[in-house]
């Protein structure tokens, strides 16, 4: 199984999920900070502002009213209720706010109404990871506590790492907190094992004329053997994990989507607590790193997103990185899967689509607030390329523009000169097929050179080519598309 939908994870979880059907939920939520993620790729133009990827503001409305009134009138929900308002009165007393601006409130009624929801989904033999930073963990860890039970708490992880700044006024705040429950005593987990690559060294002689051969034994008895030079290592199991970097601007990871999380961190819990085939659940999947990691690790997953940019920027993740799926093996929900759906979404609402296209065709990220005021030059999205020339890898960019009605000459000619105007390697135009003849009778011939091959400057690539999954003409590393095997290397 490989479910992906587009949604609230609250309907999509109540109305599509199976009760205890889910062996490990994995969730990186909001975290309450009050900031708005934007995408990063505005770098080339200044003018441009950033574009939000999703906000972490809460506000109370009328709807958390309504909703708070439901959780107070349940037996099974009132003590949840009582958390909130519990929230409510330390912001409104110690914060000087009024209820319409309880932020916190709404933030912990809206996380707690989700998770009560998770835990119907989950197997009696599941385990739940809530990935939370100092903001709001500790009224996280309350809501877990009602909904699953303090008997069923198992850890605090602490995942540390190096990443940004210090501050004058406090300790440099380089954690964050994974609290793990389960719904049971009857819980599944195991030992995780993970690869390690060994090198033989020499072996040095002590003063007592003994070698380190009893120590390097002693290694080997806690590995499993694999291809010559692997080995398995068991992971250190204590609940501060700061074997596990962060990732760096520059990692061959990143895809410049915010609060992304390593793919060595998801493999870690998934191996703990889940087995081969079981079913990995993520409601807040992102960019996609748990369920990248479920593919890798050969377990069934779902996962949920409202973003339409992240469900076709996951969709596509899957499919470049692991070569051997084809687009119908993933089941989408929300999302274009067929060429009238994708017609329909084109006149329903032109910005989703255009969101839905650059995450799909594997932008890096959108050039700017789709549907915002102000000429956008042209530019839909931007696909961030590795160029290797001369044997140096550089880093060069393309430009997307997506087109749900006509194209006309004077589209294709422009896309040209904002390509020039930008110093962008290339420009692609997405359309639907019956419109690629005007692409192909009015671009460009030029073309631009890598070390291996040669590529057009401007090229069109169809709705039916995205949805068959074609490649771009572009480097075989651009953006995502390296292959399992290369990003299996990685963790």
């Amino acid at each position: 199984m490989r479910t992906l939908y587009t949604g609230d994870c609250l309907d999509i979880i109540q109305d599509y999920v199976e009760d205890n059907s889910v062996d490990l939920i994995y969730l990186d939520p909001p975290f309450n900070s009050n900031s708005y993620y934007n995408l990063p790729f505005t770098r080339h133009d200044d003018n441009v502002s950033p574009v939000r990827a999703f906000h972490d503001t809460w506000t109370w409305d009328e709807k958390d009213h309504q909703l708070l009134g439901q959780l107070e009138s349940s037996p099974n929900t009132r003590t949840l209720a009582n958390i909130v308002l519990l929230a409510r009165d330390i912001e409104n007393t110690y914060g000087g706010r009024t209820d319409a601006q309880s932020s916190l409130a709404a933030y912990v009624l809206n996380m707690g109404i989700r998770i009560f929801y998770m835990r119907r989904v989950l197997k009696d033999t599941g385990s739940i990871y809530i990935h939370c930073d100092p903001t709001a963990s500790h009224y996280l860890k309350l809501i877990m506590d009602v909904v699953f039970g303090r008997r069923f708490f198992r850890n605090e992880i602490v995942w540390s790492y190096k990443t940004g700044g210090n501050s004058r006024n406090w300790f440099g705040r380089k954690h964050d907190n994974v609290l793990f429950y389960s719904k049971s005593d009857n819980h599944f987990f195991d030992l995780p094992k993970e690869k390690s690559y060994v090198r033989t060294l020499p072996e040095p002689h002590t003063k007592s004329g003994k070698g380190l051969g009893v120590l390097r034994d002693h290694v080997c008895d806690l590995c499993e053997v694999g291809s010559p030079g692997q080995k398995y290592r068991m992971v250190d199991m204590r609940d501060v994990w700061s074997d596990i970097k962060s990732l760096f601007r520059n990692d061959r990871e990143r895809l410049g989507y915010p609060t992304q999380k390593p793919l060595k961190l998801l493999e870690r819990i998934i191996r703990s607590s889940s087995k081969k085939g079981d079913l990995v659940l993520d409601p807040f999947c992102g960019c996609g790193t748990t369920l990248h990691a479920a593919e890798l690790l050969e377990r069934n997953w779902i996962g949920i997103d409202i973003s339409a940019f992240s469900s076709g920027l996951v969709r596509e993740r899957i499919l470049h990185n692991f070569i051997q799926l084809a687009p119908r093996d993933i089941y989408s929900w929300g999302i274009p899967t067929t060429i009238r759906e994708a017609r329909e979404l084109a006149f329903r609402d032109k910005f989703e689509f255009e969101k839905w296209v650059c995450g799909a065709i594997g932008a890096n990220g959108l050039y700017k607030d789709l549907g915002a005021r102000g000429a956008d030059g042209g530019v839909d999205g931007v696909m961030i390329i590795d160029v290797v020339r001369n044997q140096k890898v550089s880093e060069e960019y393309a430009i997307i523009q997506v087109k749900g009605g006509n194209v006309t000459p004077d589209s294709v000619k422009a896309l040209s000169e904002t390509v020039r105007r930008k110093k962008a390697v290339a420009g692609i135009m997405v359309c639907f097929q019956d419109q690629m003849r005007t692409v192909e009778n009015q671009r460009s011939r030029e073309v631009w050179s890598d070390d291996y091959e040669t590529y057009p400057t401007i090229q069109g690539y169809s709705i039916e080519d995205l949805l068959r999954g074609k490649p771009l003409r572009l480097p075989s590393r651009y953006g995502r598309q390296r292959g399992a095997k290369m990003m299996a290397d990685l963790i």
